[in-house]
């Protein structure tokens, strides 16, 4: 017999009744055991949201038998959030299965598991609605990532940045005030020389806290809305006058009256630049101008300074890079980059036609 045209399809059909039993148990075996190796718990649930089958990593996460947790609706297993309380109450009125059947599927949905002992544990949620040929629903599956130990980093990291910011910074300010009075008493000139050491770093340290601040306000969700340019860059042009001054630099706006898609830090993008351009470029004359389309805005914040090398027209963007020796902390172009970004736009860098270094902010203009 000549066997060289079959498929798989064909080949199932020739079993006897008890190879095809037996292919049947092998493969379900071969899932079940994939099942109970994966790190994640996994349960799958009925149309009605009671769980019908569950993995052993419910033991290990959870503390419970699989088979405890069989005829036990979903929210069985899940805790209470203290931190969302509209959370909490779709996960406990049957509103999640709701939303499964009418939408499909959920992806990473924070949420908290509760152990067999009554420990809340944080978990990303991830579940996906199963249907027959004729679309019917068979079950839902979800897979519960243990998120634990991102948790506790989260936590340490909002700790941080509130000692930064509240408890450092004030210390910070405090000092560069003493500092300020030292200033005003006789000191020889080696005294003033130091004096101005410790001022200037102690300008760089609070920056730094706030360029950080800045970063670390990136991560939080805002509501995007129309945003007068020329009121942006008149209040930050004004904020560094007394820079300007101190640096001898002019700095001049031939700004359109403009309305761009933006938010709270879109000041922080220009101070950088601007305060960049001031204490960094070397020059003695800033220009900040605009140019638009129908969709877009290009602010360009030019200088006639020393420039930027071509060679480090990418990187400066980058992380802690920082451009010859008065370059600063390596923050404040990488903040500005990321400020733009976050606004649906992209901060690039050219030669200036004043002589210096021309970055240029583009933005999404607002209808």
């Amino acid at each position: 017999m000549d066997d060289r045209g079959l498929d798989g399809a064909d080949e199932l059909t020739i079993l006897s009744r008890s190879e095809l039993a037996d292919r049947v148990r092998q493969r379900t075996a071969d899932l079940e055991n994939l099942m109970d190796t994966m790190v994640d718990v996994l349960v799958k649930l009925g149309p009605d949201g009671r769980i019908r089958m569950a993995n052993e990593a419910v033991g290990e996460m959870l503390g419970y038998d699989p088979d405890e947790l069989v005829g036990k609706p979903i929210d069985y297993v899940l805790a209470e959030s203290s931190d969302d309380v509209e959370l909490s109450s779709m996960l406990h009125s049957g509103e999640l299965i709701e939303h499964l059947l009418r939408e499909g599927s959920v992806t990473d949905l924070e949420s908290y598991f509760e152990t067999k002992d009554g420990e809340a544990v944080p978990t990303s949620l991830s579940a996906s609605v199963m249907t027959d040929d004729a679309g019917s629903v068979e079950g839902i599956v979800c897979v519960a990532t243990d998120t634990t130990e991102r948790t506790e980093a989260k936590e340490r990291a909002e700790f941080l940045h509130s000692v930064l910011r509240h408890d450092l910074g004030n210390k910070l300010t405090v000092i560069d005030g003493y500092l300020d009075l030292l200033a005003e008493t006789d000191l020889t000139d080696q005294q003033r020389e130091y004096h101005a050491y410790a001022e200037n770093g102690v300008t760089e340290a609070i920056d730094l806290v706030e360029n950080v601040r800045t970063l670390h306000q990136l991560d939080a969700d805002e509501e995007l809305s129309s945003i007068s340019l020329s009121r942006v860059i008149r209040e930050t042009v004004d904020r560094h006058a007394d820079l300007a001054s101190q640096h001898d630099v002019d700095v001049e706006t031939d700004v359109d009256e403009l309305h761009v898609t933006g938010g709270t830090l879109l000041k922080e993008l220009f101070a950088n630049l601007v305060e960049n351009a001031l204490v960094h470029s070397g020059g003695t004359q800033i220009r900040i101008r605009t140019a638009a389309t129908d969709d877009a805005v290009t602010v360009f914040v030019e200088d006639d300074g020393d420039g930027i090398d071509p060679a480090d027209h990418e990187r400066i963007f980058d992380r802690g890079v920082s451009i010859g020796e008065s370059g600063g902390t390596g923050l404040g172009t990488h903040l500005a980059a990321e400020i733009a970004d976050t606004y649906g736009g992209e901060l690039t860098v050219d030669d200036s036609p004043l002589g210096g270094a021309q970055f240029c902010v583009h933005l999404e203009r607002a209808r």
